[in-house]
């Protein structure tokens, strides 16, 4: 079964407990911060 994306640039883990209530702008906040990076939208 093909996922819906076929090559992936990066796959991305947290591994700490996250609130999902943060919404998408919460939770981007939050990787930029534990990461020190910007992530990227894929089209």
């Amino acid at each position: 079964m093909p996922g819906l994306i076929e090559t992936p640039a990066q796959i991305w883990l947290a591994v700490a407990p996250v609130d999902m209530r943060k919404g998408i702008d919460g939770l981007s906040a939050l990787v930029q911060q534990a990461l020190s990076s910007v992530p990227t939208a894929f089209s």
